[in-house]
């Protein structure tokens, strides 16, 4: 059962504070063993009904139970504030009472010991033995009640309080340590209601410094604990350093620093780490087990949310009972904060922000893989925005104005935006008729501009036909009939192959890089029968030869399935995070090294037919891309796509390795609603190859 508001959580043993349950195990010697039917004069019925209100948050029936001397001593709202207020202090979010013992003392004094076990979010299970003290008024039990019965240690005037510790939110490098985010710091102002002298003053001051209205600040704190610091605003620590001589002269006023997250690189990056915000109510829900509270900052997006128990570390803290003069009287937890970690990534900054520039001015994204490990070099989304205005404490409306743009800014288009493919899924189709023995790389095909073997005209994208082409060459010319027959005999050996094969290049599934993502979409028959109420058809296969009708895929898929192609077929997991490490060196790092998700499962002649292909992309006289690669100094192998979009112009796609003869590096470039992939997205590709390299774009 639980007192406050707060989400119930699972429990996390920790057995904090166990020393307390033998130190009060004395008490119970001095009461009797309850029987199993306690006599009517028995206090035993008065405790448990005590304890059973306290656990269902009945504040009016406990109150009731209380003696009149209790009562005049304390009000029920008072009553109620107390226990709020120890709960809130020593982060306590549930909590379990068992009577253990309950009977007279003498003929008008009676007592009830029982265990109580605090889960708190900050310094584990608290374990105590209140007592209950009782009188007889008349025939009835009453309760002697003191903030004792809470916890023992509070005797009259005792006040609880919580010091607690923190640890410094991870930094996040590059891989050649360029720190990409770091800590900053803000200031929290606060009013302790019990030292203020001037109120007027105060306000007007609070009221410029936080342009809030004074009477609204006032409410903050009215009817606040004297001795407490309640929290009214934020502001710059620049601010608080300029301003610091007149604000500390004000009694009443006090200040805490809080850490502010801050990326030095601006907006690089961006959708890869993520930003910062104010935890909710889901979050807490699932984190409060770890020490957060209601005012902390949690990774909302990117690195940032994937790696925040990494990040974060975990706090703890010193719970102590305090005399009214600030003697410390007992310690009741004591718990160490966890360092966090810092993270290194395979993200290269220089890389990075080519890759952002060529996006500059489209909505789009580009993809960069160590065709080796899987691991991201560069991972751009266009547009973007500045996670320091996303982690922005101070500026709420800016935050929403990102949120809100129709552009959708904060959309990672690399892992989360889903697209037809167009031609570059030719390769996928080239290694189903290969492998299946649809086709040989010599069947020749005869394309006159256009394809109705199904009934239905279906154009190829050049008009005046391809005349006679084979397999290969209908590859590096993406022609579209070549590839309709692809798609029609897939169907006629089996109306999934195509989806098969789609999938064993990882297509249709999550890649399970460390970030947000879609899977995009495989479709099949059972999709389509559940969607559109009727079955698979040949037009359906033929269609999704070419990269089009339902299938949809996410760049960053379909830079893996370029790396497994270069590697000879290895599909790997795209990795950002290669270590997280303690800055204090107090523990071994965390190292993470490439996982194997899978292979192209093709046998090596049919792999090298489409690598040949794919490097003839780029050059005289045939390739789609060659008209961008010819003078460059490093061969490129790469497939040029053009996906319709109905109504709009078509996403420009371009994917690609290099060095051809020894991969190092895949690059995707994919624009939405662009135009043509050989004359958008290739040179994009070009001007990324040409940094990562160190040769002019253009010869």
């Amino acid at each position: 059962m639980r007192l406050t508001r707060r989400a119930v959580l699972k429990l996390v043993p920790s057995g904090v504070a166990a020393a307390l349950l033998a130190a009060c195990r004395q008490q119970a010697a001095l009461l009797p063993t309850p029987s199993a039917t306690p006599p009517a004069e028995s206090p035993e019925p008065i405790a448990r009904t005590f304890l059973s209100a306290w656990q269902a948050d009945d504040f009016d029936t406990m109150y009731a139970l209380l003696d009149d001397e209790s009562q005049a001593r304390i009000t029920r709202d008072d009553f109620v504030q107390t226990y709020r207020q120890l709960f809130d202090e020593a982060t306590i979010y549930a909590f379990e009472t068992t009577l253990v013992a309950a009977g007279r003392l003498d003929a008008t004094t009676a007592a009830a010991d029982f265990d109580a076990v605090y889960r708190t979010r900050l310094v584990g299970d608290l374990v105590v033995r209140p007592r209950l003290p009782m009188t007889l008024v008349g025939e009835t039990w009453r309760i002697r009640w003191t903030p004792a019965t809470i916890i023992p240690q509070l005797g009259e005037g005792n006040v609880l309080r919580l010091f607690k510790r923190t640890s410094t939110r991870g930094v996040i490098y590059d891989r050649q340590r360029n720190i990409l985010a770091t800590q900053g710091a803000i200031v929290v102002v606060g009013v302790v209601p019990g030292r203020i002298q001037d109120e007027p003053t105060m306000l007007n001051v609070l009221s410029a410094l936080l342009n809030k209205a004074p009477a609204d600040i006032a409410a903050l704190y009215a009817n606040q604990p004297p001795d407490w610091f309640i929290p009214v605003g934020r502001i710059a620590f620049e601010t608080f350093q300029e301003q610091y001589d007149t604000l500390a002269a004000i009694p009443g006023l006090d200040f805490r620093e809080q850490a502010a997250r801050s990326y030095p690189q601006g907006s690089t990056a961006a959708h890869v780490l993520g930003y910062v915000g104010p935890i909710s109510r889901e979050e807490l829900a699932a984190l409060g087990e770890r020490g957060y509270e209601e005012d902390d900052i949690v990774g909302k997006m990117g690195l940032e949310k994937a790696a925040e128990e990494w990040l974060a570390g975990k706090k703890g803290g010193r719970l102590a009972v305090l005399t009214p003069e600030g003697q410390e009287v007992a310690t009741l937890a004591d718990v160490p904060a966890q360092q966090s970690l810092s993270l290194h990534t395979s993200l290269d900054v220089g890389l990075q922000q080519v890759a952002e520039a060529v996006l500059d001015g489209k909505r789009g994204s580009v993809v960069v893989l160590d065709v080796k490990t899987g691991r991201v070099l560069a991972l751009a989304s266009a547009p973007t925005f500045d996670p320091n205005a996303m982690s922005n404490l101070l500026d709420l409306q800016q935050r929403l104005a990102f949120i809100n743009r129709a552009d959708q800014p904060l959309l990672n288009r690399a892992t989360q935006g889903a697209y037809p493919p167009g031609s570059v899924f030719k390769i996928v189709s080239m290694a189903t008729a290969l492998q299946e023995g649809l086709f040989a790389t010599t069947s020749t095909f005869n394309c006159p501009g256009y394809w109705d073997r199904l009934g239905i005209r279906m154009n190829c994208w050049k008009s005046s036909g391809h005349g006679t082409i084979d397999l290969s060459n209908g590859l590096v010319e993406s022609c579209d009939v070549v590839f309709y027959e692809v798609g029609l005999a897939a169907y006629n050996r089996d109306p999934n192959l195509l989806q098969t094969y789609a999938r064993r290049f990882g297509l249709g599934a999550l890649t399970g890089v460390e970030l947000d993502e879609s899977a995009g979409l495989v479709p099949d028959n059972e999709w389509k029968v559940s969607v559109q109420g009727v079955g698979w058809t040949p037009g359906d296969s033929v269609n999704m030869a070419i990269g089009q009708g339902f299938l949809l895929t996410t760049p960053l898929q379909i830079a893996r399935m370029m790396a497994a192609i270069a590697n000879g077929g290895t599909l790997y997991r795209p990795q950002i995070i290669v270590s997280a490490e303690d800055p204090t060196g107090e523990r071994p790092p965390l190292t993470f090294e490439p996982q194997v998700d899978g292979t192209l499962d093709l046998a090596p002649e049919y792999l090298q037919a489409i690598r040949d292909a794919l490097l003839r992309v780029t050059q005289p006289p045939r390739g789609t891309a060659s008209h961008i690669f010819r003078e460059f100094p490093v061969p490129v192998a790469g497939k040029t796509g053009t996906a319709e979009a109905p109504g709009v112009a078509p996403h420009a796609w371009f994917a690609a390795y290099a060095p051809a003869p020894t991969p190092e590096i895949a690059v995707v470039a994919m624009a939405e609603n662009a135009g043509e992939g050989s004359g958008v997205a290739a040179p994009m590709v070009r001007e990324v190859l040409a940094h990562y390299f160190g040769v002019a774009a253009q010869g």
